[in-house]
């Protein structure tokens, strides 16, 4: 199913990132990582300044971040969804992206992470994290994961999006990160949600 976003724009299906296919994306994956870092301060493994050799070449440390993710794809450990914009001319942007990761042990097969849902901030207000979190939900439950956590940021706009998707606030950690912003240190808080119960 796709989705109009203006009268020139349309978000196409969410799709898994494959490897194989979708490789030349990873740049655009940590553009849209330093974008939300920068425009949000969002508490997101790096820190500014980003250094970039060109504008098409973004920060060498965020890229081998999602190089590495690339890697963790391919080993089957990490399963990572985009939301792709289409342009009337059908040009396709990458608008936003979250990753499923495995906690699977032997106790407990059934237990994976949300990670990294960023949307480009060129692309929100259009249903684009609440696409790509129902779509990793779908997959997580047919592969037989589901019970899912997750963190974000204390007073951050994703700690009011998670409770409307239907994840269950476990509680904060005080003091958790230091904040892009200005080095202080923030809180984080923690969500789960149990597929099976809903």
């Amino acid at each position: 199913m796709t989705a109009t976003v203006n009268s020139n724009m349309t978000l196409s299906p969410v799709t898994i990132f494959d490897p194989a296919k979708h490789g030349y994306l990873t740049p655009a994956f940590a553009f849209i990582h330093e974008d939300c870092i920068v425009t949000d301060n969002t508490l997101a493994t790096f820190h500014p300044p980003f250094q970039h050799a060109n504008p098409e070449a973004p920060d060498v440390r965020v890229l081998e971040y999602w190089k590495n993710n690339v890697a963790k794809v391919t080993e089957g450990t990490k399963i990572i969804f985009m939301q792709m914009v289409v342009s009337e001319r059908g040009q396709e942007e990458l608008a936003g992206y979250v990753a499923l990761g495995s906690q699977a042990t032997e106790t407990g097969p059934f237990r994976g992470s949300v990670e990294k849902l960023l949307v480009s901030p060129r692309y929100r207000k259009m249903g684009v994290a609440k696409r790509l979190m129902t779509k990793l939900e779908e997959v997580a439950l047919m592969r037989g994961t589901t019970l899912l956590t997750l963190d974000t940021e204390a007073g951050s706009p994703a700690e009011g999006v998670y409770p409307r998707l239907g994840y269950t606030r476990l509680g904060m950690i005080p003091r958790y990160g230091l904040s892009p912003k200005d080095g202080r240190l923030v809180d984080e808080v923690f969500f789960y949600k149990d597929l099976r119960s809903t």
